[in-house]
């Protein structure tokens, strides 16, 4: 006699649970990728946009960061040092708010120091935390994801000093690579462009590019296309959003 699967009360819940999930997805948006802070930029805002038909309870919080062994901003860990915390610097306001459809809030960071902060730069991210407003209790379980902006924020106390150089230069399989290098108190934001030195066409590029001097050197590869035989130079401009008007440059060939 053949005999049926067998459903413990166990596998009933999960087989229910399964079949009345609800994800809702959505979207944020946010206008700036980085924010700076200094004694005379003492102030910065960012904006948070909905994006979706649903509306949105955002919570926002300043998180201590590493820089890790690729020179990335990642988020400390428990045990980590946060000597460099930035916290006790900024005053981030509005904290939580709700956003209807089509809704933007403007979130303002003010720059704040306390007595017995030395000099020096302060790291760590603005945590933007989106998550679905939802009142439906009909349904037996809903996932509501929750989406994280991470935005880095450096705060300085002052201007503090920097230096910057490219390394030798080495061409292979059309590809350049050339190491930067920066010595000093800060970390570096800007853009870096490859150029024809006889006509000042772009050959290649790469903006945003950051280095902190936690991990000061960071290596670059620039894909040249039908350049590889052509004189070139590679400069690095400096955002003087992020605090710093450093330009260098060098002749590749």
């Amino acid at each position: 006699m053949m005999k049926g699967p067998r459903f413990t009360f166990r596998s009933m819940i999960l087989f229910l649970l399964l079949n009345s999930v609800v994800i809702n997805a959505y979207s944020i948006s946010i206008s700036t990728r980085r924010l700076y802070l200094d004694p005379n930029s003492n102030s910065t805002s960012i904006r948070v946009h909905n994006m979706d038909p649903t509306v949105q309870h955002c919570e926002l919080q300043i998180k201590d960061v590493v820089i890790n062994n690729q020179g990335l901003i990642a988020l400390a860990n428990k045990t980590a040092d946060t000597a460099n915390s930035v916290k006790p610097l900024v005053r981030l306001a509005p904290r939580r708010f709700t956003l209807g459809t089509a809704e933007h809030q403007m979130v303002k960071l003010l720059y704040r120091r306390k007595p017995g902060i030395d000099n020096g730069e302060y790291q760590g991210v603005l945590a933007i935390k989106c998550t679905e407003q939802t009142e439906n209790r009909n349904l037996p379980v809903t996932i509501i994801p929750a989406l994280v902006h991470n935005v880095p924020v450096i705060v300085r106390t002052g201007r503090l000093p920097l230096q910057a150089e490219f390394g030798p230069p080495t061409i292979s399989n059309n590809i350049l690579n050339i190491d930067l290098k920066i010595s000093g108190r800060r970390s570096l934001t800007g853009d870096i462009v490859v150029i024809n030195a006889d006509s000042g066409e772009v050959v290649a590029q790469q903006k945003h590019l950051s280095v902190y001097s936690q991990h000061p050197l960071k290596k670059l590869q620039f894909a040249l296309g039908n350049y590889q035989n052509t004189p070139l130079q590679i400069k690095l401009t400096e955002d003087p959003r992020m605090g710093g008007d450093l330009v260098i440059q060098k002749l590749i060939k």
